[in-house]
């Protein structure tokens, strides 16, 4: 084999080498898991700090019920028709 194939095949090997040894040891992001926090009816749950925090003051609540009204009115027009019954396909 002649000096400047080794080398070029050299060159190949050590730049190889080198971007395998970059994706293995590079860091590796962690998951971030938070915890589990049963719900609980009447109370919310703050994650602006990070971490849960059950919060359970009367501005909630009210800001809770005055939500759960909107939510009541604006759906007791709602409805949904009844599927027409389909029409058998007619035998040949």
């Amino acid at each position: 084999m002649d000096k400047r194939r080794a080398l070029s095949l050299a060159v190949a090997a050590t730049a190889t080498f080198a971007a395998l040894w970059a994706y293995v040891t590079q860091p590796r992001a962690t998951p971030r898991h938070r915890p589990v926090v049963p719900i609980q009816d009447g109370q919310t749950i703050d994650f602006s700090g990070g971490r849960p925090v059950i919060k359970d003051s009367a501005a909630d609540k009210a800001s809770m019920d005055a939500a759960l009204k909107q939510i009541d009115e604006a759906t007791t027009s709602v409805t949904f028709p009844a599927e027409p019954a389909p029409t058998p396909a007619p035998k040949k």
